[in-house]
């Protein structure tokens, strides 16, 4: 074999690992500069039918019982984009077609969050979240900030932790829901040098 077709090779096979290893992977097509964005994760498929009830299958789940049933059944804690705007509280899914992003408070500076498919019941937890907890990780020292649409895959976190003792790893996220979890397209970090906006 001769050089490119080795690197185009050991790059296809590289892409391949890393896909299933979390790091990013990207469905449509972004470059360094560029960010995605919800129009390039397109969903058309939508729920007509009664939501299907949660099913609770965690401990963590289990915890928050009344929260989320209260999403799916009458909108409580449901939004579109924005959760510190309250003015547009919405019931009936809100993201990626045929799921519920339920939102709460959990003290100061916290966000409490779980993802419900209409369809089956099944909640997945947040973005970032470990050991089946529905924190949501966000950087309590800048404005903290969730995007997504009914109409796409694409969910964003402005200003995501992986590790909070580790500035570097907070920045903004971009993820795109495929396979029932979320696999992240692109991270760009914060400068800690800068005041947030």
């Amino acid at each position: 074999m001769n050089a490119p077709t080795t690197l185009l090779i050991s790059c296809a096979i590289l892409t391949a690992v890393m896909n299933g290893s979390g790091e990013p992977s990207q469905s449509a097509p972004t470059t360094a500069g560029t960010m995605p964005k919800f129009e390039d994760y397109p969903v058309t498929e939508r729920l007509t039918a009664k939501p299907a009830e949660p099913i609770f299958a965690s401990p963590e789940t289990r915890r928050y019982l009344t929260r989320i049933r209260n999403g799916v059944s009458t909108g409580v804690g449901v939004w579109n984009g924005s959760w510190k705007d309250p003015i547009i509280k919405t019931s009936g899914p809100n993201f990626a077609g045929h799921y519920f992003v339920i939102r709460w408070g959990c003290g100061a500076e916290c966000v409490t969050m779980a993802i419900v498919d209409a369809k089956t019941g099944r909640v997945y937890q947040p973005p970032l979240a470990e050991n089946g907890r529905l924190e949501l990780k966000l950087d309590h020292l800048s404005d903290m900030e969730v995007d997504f649409r009914l109409d796409s895959s694409l969910m964003v976190l402005r200003n995501g932790c992986r590790d909070f003792a580790k500035r570097e790893t907070c920045g903004r996220y971009y993820f795109d829901w495929r396979d029932d979890r979320f696999v992240l397209l692109k991270f760009v970090r914060v400068d800690t040098t800068k005041a947030p906006r």
